[in-house]
């Protein structure tokens, strides 16, 4: 398959040409203009791997394209168990409480009362007329308040909590983007260290034979003492490496049992024929500006920003008059069994209006509080969307380099595996020393390593995607809620 360079320059992907786009749909992004264009990006797919579309990527499940059930486990647990995620469930809860508080405001306050009172008045301030001063009382009846939203305060109040939910809502997604993609990057860094440990201990076995056989050798005079030495460092080398790399392996499995607030399901070991390029995500010539109002933390930005104007909308309504009716109809008796005659009806109905006049300044700074909290709010929202691109450019190159980086430490170590045979060779038929083979041995070693953690850096690379990307997203949906 000849090596094929997709035109995907991901021209959508422009932040001043994608800002001039979504201006339309996004509020206040007309005033956001970069003032420099970064160099666009071109996503090459190598020779030999296969591309994945973004069209083809579950936002809410995307670890299922890397098509391994062990990862999928240790996901799925950790949305399940872990506590961030069920933190971050309670607040969403707790905002859905609290949205429905608001928008019970908007309808009258309904209340039964039942009141018995007795009370006793001062003799000295009694009426001659009246010959006792201990006086009872019973009332029973149904009251309703009820405050007139003329001017839409309380309406603002609900668009505040409204929007204040749905930004509790893409917190949550967010947190179980976090948590997933942490989950996924612990599974591949324990597998990898798991990789290195099993490299180092079949190293060590060696270089402790050859050491052994060095210092035969040494005894019965065939070497010389700095061979013997030369070849003890080389074997202390790697013996110093593997506590190392153990105490990163367990580093790792302890931090994956927070995560999954548990024990994870068992981790196959990985192989060195395991360490194959994976698929490559590959963002369409079309990809749509909107296509980062899918990640979790915009979206919240941008109900944040809806929140805070609403909040601002509701200091300024605070200058107008407010307007409350109550009113109360039952039956009250001074004594219990008049309580359901004719006579012991009443009722009430009150209309009251209120209209600030003078609190020292007080709604003057409560709308300055709130232009300034809005004003953060657009300025955050700006600051979330220059990350955004930030971050998907950062993913197309560490995808592009990563990938590069893999294939060379695979020919790095394919061209040193033959260099210590042929090195053995000479060693063998005494045409070389040790020393020229301990050499080409150490060599190997170290590309193993970094053979390794190339690997688990393209996997992160491709993690890195998901993440700026919130997840992916699908095409068929969005051309459908967009129509």
């Amino acid at each position: 398959m000849k090596s094929t360079t997709l035109s995907r320059t991901i021209g959508a992907l422009g932040v001043a040409a994608t800002l001039s786009a979504c201006a339309s749909n996004i509020p206040l992004l007309n005033a956001f203009k970069p003032q420099a264009q970064p160099d666009k990006v071109a996503v090459q797919q190598p020779e030999g791997t296969t591309g994945v579309g973004m069209n083809q990527v579950d936002q809410e499940r995307w670890w299922l394209l890397l098509n391994d059930p062990v990862l999928t486990q240790v996901v799925e647990q950790a949305l399940k168990n872990n506590t961030d995620v069920r933190l971050a469930n309670e607040r969403l809860n707790e905002a859905g409480a609290l949205l429905g508080l608001a928008k019970s405001s908007k309808y009258p306050a309904i209340f039964g009362q039942v009141t018995e009172n007795r009370a006793r008045t001062s003799r000295s301030t009694n009426s001659p007329f009246v010959n006792n001063n201990l006086t009872e009382s019973t009332r029973l009846g149904i009251g309703a308040t009820w405050e007139l939203d003329l001017w839409g305060k309380i309406s603002a109040q609900e668009d505040a909590t409204r929007a204040s939910f749905m930004q509790q809502g893409y917190n949550a997604r967010g947190v179980r983007l976090s948590v997933a993609a942490t989950a996924a990057s612990l599974y591949t860094q324990i597998r990898v260290l798991d990789l290195q440990v099993k490299v180092l201990e079949q190293t060590l076995q060696s270089r402790e034979a050859a050491y052994k056989l060095a210092q035969q050798r040494y005894d019965v005079g065939l070497s010389n003492e700095l061979q013997l030495r030369q070849t003890e460092a080389e074997y202390q080398s790697v013996r110093a490496q593997l506590p190392d790399t153990r105490e990163q392996l367990s580093r790792a499995m302890n931090a994956l049992a927070v995560i999954v607030a548990g024990n994870p399901p068992e981790l196959q070991p990985l192989k060195v024929e395991n360490l194959q390029l994976t698929k490559l995500f590959i963002l369409p010539e079309d990809t749509p500006s909107e296509l980062l109002l899918r990640r979790p933390d915009l979206s919240a930005a941008e109900q944040q920003l809806a929140a805070a104007d609403a909040n601002l909308e509701v200091a300024r309504k605070a200058f107008f008059p407010s307007i409350g009716l109550s009113a109360f109809a039952g039956r009250e008796s001074f004594a219990l069994e008049k309580l359901f005659t004719g006579p012991a009806k009443v009722w009430n109905f009150q209309a009251q209006i209120t209209q600030p006049i003078f609190q020292a300044g007080a709604l003057f700074d409560a709308r300055d509080a709130a232009v300034a909290r809005r004003n953060q709010a657009v300025l955050q929202y700006e600051a979330s969307i220059r990350t955004a691109f930030q971050e998907v450019y950062d993913a197309i190159v560490a995808q592009r380099e990563a990938r590069e980086r893999l294939t060379a430490r695979q020919k790095q170590v394919e061209t040193l595996t033959e260099v210590v045979r042929l090195a053995q060779l000479r060693v063998d038929n005494g045409v070389a020393n040790q020393l020229e083979l301990l050499d080409a041995q150490r060599n190997l070693l170290a590309a193993q390593l970094s053979w390794a953690s190339a690997w688990q850096q393209q996997q992160g690379a491709t993690l890195l995607m998901v993440r700026a990307l919130g997840g992916g997203f699908k095409r068929e949906a969005d051309k459908t809620a967009s129509n």
